[in-house]
């Protein structure tokens, strides 16, 4: 990945915060952390203490190891070479299934 763990880290909780459409001065309450802190964070400036990443995720309503999940944040040739090397290992029926499933979002 190009981008290093702490700003895809912070990417990701923006990305939730905004979906749960809080401000970081609410989460920063629910979290109950400053709201600088908050800001560093997804900034890629900070990264949180295990009891700050404990409240993170259950204030965001996630799992824990759901933050940590960046596959959509990477650039556009990482994505690429990751959808081949999955396909690679596909069956002939999965196989299918994946191009009709492809198929679908592209035409």
């Amino acid at each position: 990945m190009a981008k290093d763990l702490n700003k895809l880290f912070g990417a990701k909780i923006k990305e939730y915060r905004l979906k749960k459409n809080l401000t970081q001065w609410d989460l920063s309450g629910l979290v109950n952390v400053d709201q600088k802190h908050i800001s560093r964070i997804e900034c890629g400036k900070s990264f949180p203490s295990a009891k700050v990443l404990e409240s993170l995720a259950k204030a965001l309503d996630v799992e824990p190891k759901d933050l940590f999940e960046f596959y959509h944040l990477q650039d556009d040739k990482s994505l690429k070479k990751d959808i081949i090397s999955m396909l690679e290992n596909l069956k002939s029926e999965e196989l299918s299934l994946v191009y009709k499933y492809i198929r679908t979002f592209v035409l």
